[in-house]
């Protein structure tokens, strides 16, 4: 089952179960798909929906700091927390590590850009790349 057709059902699911809030964040999930499927070149893939939602993902997280505590910055978090279901386990800190050893291992290049793209294209989604980015930077300046 593709991501986008899970997201669907649990849609579905949400509105039989009259669950408002669930309801209303998949709703907005779908919107953000529909849109990115307007674009040139888009492909509707899981790929692209995964993309999609890594990036709704980050600018909720983004989207935190502007309210207060209280109830909109509460929903907020909820909404963060269930977008956070869709998306696929992050790698932690030891993997990046342990990739950046194998890429010095298997290549004598030394060039953060040329670097960081194969670590990037390696882990896909599944790594923040800001992780990547401090770890590769850090190893190459011992």
């Amino acid at each position: 089952m593709s991501l986008m057709e899970q997201i669907k059902g649990d849609l579905k699911d949400a509105m039989k179960a009259k669950d408002k809030f669930k309801t209303q964040v998949l709703r907005m999930v779908l919107s953000e798909f529909n849109y990115a499927n307007t674009a040139p070149n888009a492909e509707g893939d899981d790929q692209m929906a995964l993309k999609v939602l890594s990036s709704y993902h980050k600018r909720l997280v983004k989207s935190l700091d502007d309210y207060p505590e209280g109830d909109r910055r509460n929903d907020i978090q909820k909404e963060v927390a269930l977008v956070a279901l869709y998306l696929p386990a992050k790698v932690g800190a030891r993997e990046v590590e342990a990739a950046i050893d194998k890429l010095f291992a298997d290549t004598e290049e030394r060039q953060f850009g040329v670097l960081m793209k194969s670590l990037m294209k390696q882990f896909g989604q599944k790594a923040d790349g800001k992780l990547i980015s401090t770890a590769l930077k850090k190893r190459l300046g011992e």
